[in-house]
């Protein structure tokens, strides 16, 4: 075997170049051959269960393009022993069993509305399962008039399923791929050791083979789990379709390689031929790949904003120029040579090479990170310093990748445990530092567990954002329109004194997940973001994603200025626009002063004039 199959699968996945077989379902077969048919979902489950059962109704899946609809549908359809579709239109698969599987198929918006004029019509006496995006249902709706399914998508999108009268709609969108059972299934999909065995003359037990490596990798619990944070992340900014997360895992581990390429480069030049750009942890964040690729996947878009390789951590980066003291996990990775560090006889610079994942490129040769460190702190020859240090802030001729980000990158996903934590590793190396903290309050409102602590100190955060005074005391503050329109919240600008339109008492507000009820039973979901709510009203909502979290946390807790984004400041501005309107201004009238001494929250008290004795 010359190829290994799962590699040929794994680069059809990817949606980075123009062979982009696994991007559309039509071409899907010749991965489905190699890697298993599908990733079983929970969606997936339901539907076959209802065609099971055989209970009469109409189900319509509205989601984004690659989140799944037909693979759903397909499932629907082999637990009624029959194939999907070939054409865009309502079929009828059996007696009572209707399938249309893709509404944005049929020709014109007039054979849009027939079609689901039938389907609504047979809620009561058979089943029809319909996939279509939300705005050619919405207007196939407008145009039969149907105050009924108009009413159940406003519904569905907004909490993630509805069913009313025979009438489901599942917004397939509010589907996370980082639920406990879905994200470790979708690994094992494409990192199964029974798929990486290797072809003839695989290089990989002599530490040449870069995509068996970084399979292997991740297979280990500690490296899905903190890949599993990026995703989250990302998810709070991009809709997590599962054809992206494919192709981003299928870049990570094979890239645009093949067994061919990897055999020749390491008959060519031994341990020289791959090196840490090939790993991984690089490639997961877009590392190898041009700019316009990478922003052809907003999942993959949100990943790198993430900062993963560039920000700095003390010990982190003092590890790698010198790896003797590092815990013996950290010298692993370094390529820690095994008749040990500095001294005795003169070594070579692969000489604790493990895997292509702790070598770097220089123009001294490629050496371990290890060697790299020594040659940049202990080295006498200024020439090779500054190589060395080019290498480690400037990177190599052809990646530009600095190997001081390869550390750091590989450092978060297999050093763990060595930095306090997977939630302590994130803060350190991720642009996060309260990510966690998001998550931990998610999972706490969705067990209806007690949030006032927490609560609070978002009020603390978000009164800071607003107003530049930062005190929870006395409820949220509500700025007056004028002036939270004059100010950028989170800006650099000091703020100034604002008139206070009212004030809400911290007893009601309330945070809750945005995922509740009937889509936890249908779909896969991850608690990764909450709702503020005023009285428990979703209109005067404020969702609360990782980075406006982000933004509020460190107002309360640094004071300063957060600079975070316009999407997230806008949002404000309208949870804030929108609370002014629904509530009268206070009969009495403050206003915020940051710049007091101590800053507060200051009664003014207007002049009363009264007519003078005599006087006109």
């Amino acid at each position: 075997m010359e190829e290994l199959p799962a590699v040929t699968a794994l680069r059809a996945l990817s949606v980075f170049s123009a062979d982009q077989a696994g991007a559309y379902r039509e071409h899907f077969a010749i991965v489905a051959a190699v890697l298993g048919y599908d990733v079983e979902t929970k969606l997936g489950r339901y539907l076959s269960g209802w065609a099971r059962d055989g209970n009469p109704g109409l189900v319509i899946l509205t989601g984004n393009a690659g989140t799944g609809k037909t693979a759903a549908a397909e499932a629907y359809c082999r637990a009624l022993g029959v194939e999907l579709p070939v054409k865009d239109e309502l079929v009828e698969l059996a007696a009572g069993r209707w399938v249309l599987k893709d509404l944005s198929g049929l020709p014109n918006t007039a054979a849009r509305v027939e079609a689901m004029r039938n389907a609504l019509s047979r809620t009561d006496d058979a089943q029809t399962l319909i996939c279509a995006n939300e705005g050619v249902l919405r207007d196939a709706f407008s145009e039969i008039q149907s105050e009924k399914g108009k009413s159940a998508l406003d519904i569905a999108l907004r909490q993630g399923a509805h069913s009313d009268s025979g009438l489901t709609i599942v917004n397939v969108n509010r589907q996370r791929l980082t639920g406990e059972s879905l994200w470790h299934n979708l690994l094992d999909y494409v990192t199964r050791e029974e798929l990486w065995l290797g072809c003839d003359g695989c290089p990989f037990n002599e530490g040449g083979c870069p995509m068996r490596s970084n399979a292997e990798q991740l297979r280990r619990a500690d490296v899905r789990e903190q890949l599993r944070t990026l995703i989250r992340l990302a998810s709070g900014e991009a809709v997590p379709t599962i054809r992206e997360l494919l192709a981003i895992l299928a870049w990570g581990i094979v890239g645009n390689a093949s067994c061919t390429h990897v055999k020749k480069r390491n008959r060519d030049l031994g341990p020289e031929a791959f090196t840490a750009t090939d790993g991984y942890f690089s490639r997961v964040v877009g590392g190898g790949m041009t700019t316009a690729a990478a922003e052809r996947s907003p999942l993959l878009t949100a990943i790198r904003r993430a900062g993963l390789g560039s920000v700095s951590d003390l010990q982190v980066d003092g590890w790698l120029r010198d790896a003797n003291g590092a815990p013996e996990g950290v010298r692993f990775i370094a390529g820690y040579p095994e008749g040990g560090g500095p001294g005795g006889p003169k070594r070579s610079r692969l000489a604790g090479t493990r895997s292509p994942l702790d070598r770097v490129q220089t123009t001294q040769h490629e050496m371990t990170f290890y060697e790299l460190g020594e040659m940049v702190s202990t080295d006498e020859d200024p020439i090779r310093v500054e190589d060395g240090l080019s290498a480690l802030f400037r990177g190599d001729e052809l990646t530009h990748t600095p190997a001081q980000s390869l550390w750091r990158q590989r450092m978060y996903f297999e050093a763990s445990s060595d930095l306090g934590g997977n939630s302590r590793a994130s803060s350190r190396l991720l642009s996060y530092g309260h990510v966690h903290d998001l998550f931990d309050l998610a999972a706490r409102a969705a067990k209806g567990a007690d949030t006032v602590m927490e609560l609070t100190e978002l009020v603390r955060g978000l009164n800071f954002l607003v107003t530049g005074f930062a005190s929870a005391d006395e409820g949220l503050i509500v700025s007056d329109p004028a002036c939270l329109f004059a100010r950028d919240p989170g800006s650099f600008r000091p703020a100034s004194p604002s008139l206070v339109h009212g004030i809400i008492p911290v007893e009601r507000l309330s945070i809750e997940i945005p995922d509740q009820g009937l889509v936890n039973e249908i779909i896969d979901v991850d608690h990764i973001e909450v709702n503020l709510l005023v009285d428990k009203d979703h209109r005067l909502g404020l969702r609360i994603q990782p980075r406006m979290y982000e933004a509020i946390r460190e107002a309360a807790e640094y004071r300063g200025p957060v600079g975070q984004g316009v999407a997230e400041m806008n949002d404000l501005r309208g949870f804030y626009g929108r609370l002014a309107q629904e509530f009268p201004p206070a009969p009495e009238m403050r206003i915020a002063d940051p710049k007091a001494n101590p800053p507060g929250l200051i009664k003014i008290t207007l002049p009363r004039f009264i007519p003078a004795k005599g006087g006109v």
